[in-house]
């Protein structure tokens, strides 16, 4: 029987006590993570992630108090002629200084910078051709129509007001909108139908309102300019040139009411969603107060851009931008502002 049991011993296969302590450990496979912990680990991860970038990038744009202009904040701009002394005049625009060189990073078919207040023109790029500007036509419906006094109240909308082609607020013929929403929409929302609601309301029918435009556009010097429309979203006969774009916008500037909404990122109207302004500019250029963005096929993308610092403010015109028109516009000022000594340390 011990026979049996030592051959037993001797033929097996366990190593001794010395070669389990002196042999090469076997290591253990790493554990694999369950599918549970690994979520409870990425879900928060991901919503952590979200809400960062929902604070980052979404919340600006709802975020009224910081896009709007406080009364008196574009004051002092001061550009007589617009909101200034009854009589006076704004200075007229001074190019015999005006560089023409390429600026680096502006491409545009046709472009100008100026000083508003001066009327000191520091750059510009075929300042006087006259080409398609698509919805900066609106900056003169705006101006016309706060002029007569035709933005405060309400009105019922006629079928005349109605079917606009292209952006607009779906306006409907019986409803009751406030005059003030429809200027808002107009310069904010660049929406077609409010535009021609204002010039219906005002002269009674659109060719009346753009007889007017015409005879205001003569009034106030802007020689390369002809309107066919209140909204700019037809091109046939619509047109102006950079030069004329600028000296519309230091006069629509010059107005307290019309400066505070083109420097505003929201507007919230008496019914219906917020208005976002389509100006990208209020939420990415430091100091910028406004002004008005348009495209169509015919214009291609432009914006007429305004900034203040230091107290110092520029205008840019960008038409037919070659590439993004926001930072075309961004980049003239840039220019300017270091040419004027304001730029930002």
């Amino acid at each position: 029987m011990r026979a049996i049991l030592w051959g037993s011993v001797a033929r097996s296969n366990r190593p001794t006590l010395y070669a389990l302590q002196s042999g090469r450990r076997r290591r253990r496979p790493l554990p694999r993570p369950r599918l549970r912990w690994v979520l409870l680990v990425l879900v928060p991860v991901l919503l952590i992630g979200l809400a960062a970038y929902s604070w980052w990038v979404v919340r600006p744009l709802t975020d009224k108090s910081a896009g709007v202009v406080p009364p008196g904040a574009v004051g002092p701009l001061q550009v007589p002629g617009g909101g200034g002394p009854k009589g006076t005049e704004p200075a007229a625009f001074d190019a015999a200084a005006a560089r023409t060189k390429p600026v680096p990073g502006v491409h545009a078919s046709a472009a100008l910078l100026v000083d508003p207040v001066t009327g000191r023109v520091l750059w510009m790029h075929r300042p006087h051709q006259q080409r398609a500007i698509a919805s900066l036509t609106k900056l003169m419906t705006a101006l016309l129509a706060q002029q007569r006094g035709d933005t405060s109240g309400s009105f019922r909308v006629t079928p005349a007001m109605t079917g606009i082609p292209g952006s607009g607020l779906d306006l409907h013929a019986g409803e009751r909108v406030s005059a003030h929403d429809m200027l808002a929409a107009t310069l904010l929302l660049s929406a077609n139908d409010a535009a021609t609601a204002l010039a219906v309301r005002s002269a009674d029918t659109t060719p009346k309102f753009v007889g007017l435009m015409n005879k205001e556009a003569h009034s106030l010097g802007l020689k390369d300019t002809h309107y066919s429309n209140p909204s700019g979203i037809y091109d046939t006969g619509n047109h102006s040139s950079a030069w004329d774009v600028a000296e519309l916008s230091r006069r629509v500037l010059g107005v307290g009411a019309l400066a505070g909404l083109v420097g505003s990122k929201v507007y919230t109207p008496q019914k219906g969603n917020d208005y976002i302004n389509t100006n990208k500019l209020l939420w990415t250029y430091p100091g910028a107060v406004g002004i008005k963005t348009g495209f169509t096929s015919a214009s291609g993308p432009s914006v007429v851009a305004a900034a203040t610092r230091s107290g110092h403010t520029l205008i840019a015109v960008v038409l037919d931008a070659h590439g993004d028109e926001f930072t075309n516009a961004a980049n003239l000022l840039d220019w300017g502002f270091r040419r004027v000594g304001n730029a930002p340390a």
